[in-house]
């Protein structure tokens, strides 16, 4: 029985392709010089039981280390594996053996956009998706209508009649004396805007647009609604005014003296809106030494000069501007509790010296009316109003000269070419050149920041 168990053994090991002769064809069994043997050279008819059998069948012993043939990585192409060339060094182990050259890994697969992975920080953002043609020439022909929804709003009272108490449509019409329907459109479109809120059927004015939209409130800036529709036209002609040339609705220091009180009124304080909140960054960006002097140039409503008197303490403070523009500055800061703050110097900046002298001179708004000529003169004179060492604040919209102007400088360019006639906004590379042409070092160029786009240039006189 030992010995027919033997022969079934024996046949067996034959047909799998382990014993000296192969069946059904196969290639004789070579064991590798000095491996592992026992393993055929090329990969085996794997059957049922194979794994078992190799076991059972290990083959010639392993010869010690340092003693038999180089190790299985260094085996020919035929050697039970595939040819994936050499293996890396193992430490302690391949001493002195040439170093396998680098593989690189295949790589990654991209992240998914907005998908985060596991453990690999946070997912990127979604791209936002490209404005469609029509819908961008829409909104830039249509941005018209915002501007004339608000202005009729004013025009019409019902800022005032909402903020005194929150009303349905038909009381806004009534005590707006307009037409139910025509008002209940305006206020649904204010809604929109962003600028009404509507609860249930009363509509609602938020407390901190107030300011800007009701006359008589703290910081009145009613001003700059009042003074839209006089640009309102102005653009409305810009064609006529880029054919000819011409500003269509003039500024400069001769159209105020000879123009309508009015009007001037109008942009004063329209101007006097923005200028408020731009003041009392600057007064943080560029702060003077209490008991100092301060010149502001053309400052129209005075709130630059009234801002740092405000803030600093025993700051002396005058506004040099026009008579017409005095005489509205007087009322606004008079209303506002600042009249005592600033003494008022009437005189033309283009044909008049400066009053001095004075340790700090600010230039609001000036550099960017006037041509490369006047601005050079504006500096001269106030070289001269300076004491030395004193500091010259020029402020205002400026552009890069390296890059591609942002749309609020190109429009405000545009606004400048409407109501001046050499008005710009002037690089800031141009700017510090001229500065240091009339003697002065410029010490430092800032931004404002939100919700401005104009630039603090901080210069000092040279003697």
């Amino acid at each position: 029985m030992r010995q027919q168990a033997a022969e079934r053994a024996r046949e067996e090991r034959e047909r799998r392709g382990f014993g000296p002769t192969r069946s059904h064809g196969a290639k004789p069994y070579t064991p590798r010089s000095g491996g592992y043997g026992g393993r055929p050279s090329g990969p085996p008819s794997r059957g049922p039981g194979f794994r078992g059998e190799r076991d059972r069948y290990p083959g010639p012993p392993r010869e010690r280390r340092g003693q038999g043939p180089a190790p299985y990585r260094d085996r020919g192409p035929g050697a039970g594996r595939p040819d994936r060339g050499p293996m890396p060094p193992r430490p302690g182990r391949d001493r002195g053996r040439p170093a396998a050259p680098y593989r690189e890994r295949p790589p990654a697969k991209p992240y998914r956009t907005g998908v985060q992975s596991a453990g690999e920080g946070p997912p990127r953002p979604s791209p936002a998706p490209a404005e469609p043609p029509l819908h961008k020439v829409r909104r830039l022909l249509s941005a018209y209508q915002q501007t004339a929804a608000v202005v009729a709003a004013h025009s019409l009272g019902v800022f005032g009649e909402i903020h005194r108490r929150p009303q349905v449509a038909a009381d806004i019409a009534r005590h707006c004396a307009s037409d139910p329907r025509g008002m209940e459109a305006l206020l649904e479109a204010l809604v929109a805007l962003g600028i009404l809120d509507r609860h249930g059927s009363s509509y609602v004015l938020p407390r901190d647009l107030a300011p800007y939209f009701v006359p008589g409130e703290n910081g009145d800036a009613t001003g700059m609604v009042e003074g839209a529709p006089d640009l309102y036209h102005a653009w409305g002609d810009l064609a006529r005014g880029v054919r000819e040339g011409t500003p269509r609705f003039p500024l400069g220091s001769d159209a105020i003296l000879a123009g309508d009180p009015g009007r001037v009124r109008r942009y004063i304080r329209a101007v006097h809106t923005v200028s408020r909140e731009a003041a009392r960054r600057i007064v943080e960006l560029a702060p003077i030494l209490p008991g100092s002097s301060l010149l502001d140039v053309a400052g129209g409503s005075g709130v630059y000069a009234a801002e740092y008197a405000r803030r600093i303490p025993d700051v002396k403070a005058h506004l040099f501007d026009l008579p017409p523009t005095l005489e509205v500055a007087r009322e606004i800061l008079l209303a506002e509790g600042y009249e005592d703050n600033v003494a008022f110097h009437p005189g033309d900046y283009r044909a008049d010296p400066f009053p001095g002298p004075v340790d700090t001179l600010l230039l609001s708004n000036v550099v960017q009316t006037e041509s490369e000529e006047h601005v050079l003169g504006v500096f001269r004179k106030a070289w001269d109003a300076l004491r030395p060492g004193g500091t010259l604040l020029v402020h205002g919209m400026m552009t890069d000269a390296d890059a591609p102007p942002a749309p609020a400088t190109a429009l405000f360019t545009l606004m400048m070419f409407t109501v001046f006639d050499h008005g710009r906004a002037w690089s800031v590379q141009q700017v510090s050149d001229w500065l240091a042409q009339e003697r002065f070092g410029v010490r430092a160029t800032r931004e404002l920041g939100e919700p401005f786009s104009s630039k603090l240039i901080i210069a000092s006189r040279l003697e």
